[in-house]
């Protein structure tokens, strides 16, 4: 169950006027903060990274989708399989994502 409960406050013309000035500068101050978040995260780097060479045998992978046991079909080498076998596997998950969706979730990096 709600009640209404109505207030008033006194305040002078000076006081109003200071009251919405503080709250305008915080305004403004929220909207500053949210505009350089916005552009930090649009220009934001991807924070996770694998070697160029992983990434060109990643490419040349066909997986297969309908099992997704960690198995794929036509894996290029054994040092790709030795990369998964150390535990990158969300990690090529997320490359593989990215590259579908046309974004970079992971970034390339030497080697």
């Amino acid at each position: 169950m709600s009640e209404e409960i109505e207030v008033t406050i006194n305040v002078t013309g000076e006081e109003a006027v200071k009251i919405l000035n503080a709250k305008e500068q915080e305004i403004t101050y929220l909207k500053n903060e949210i505009a350089r978040l916005s552009q930090q995260t649009q220009h934001s780097e991807p924070q996770l990274t694998i070697p160029k060479s992983i990434a060109d045998e990643l490419e040349k992978v066909e997986m297969n989708w309908n099992t997704l046991k960690d198995e794929a079909q036509g894996w290029p080498t054994d040092d790709l399989i030795m990369w998964l076998d150390d535990g990158n596997n969300p990690l090529m998950f997320a490359y593989l994502a990215g590259k579908a969706l046309g974004v970079d979730l992971v970034k390339v990096g030497e080697g």
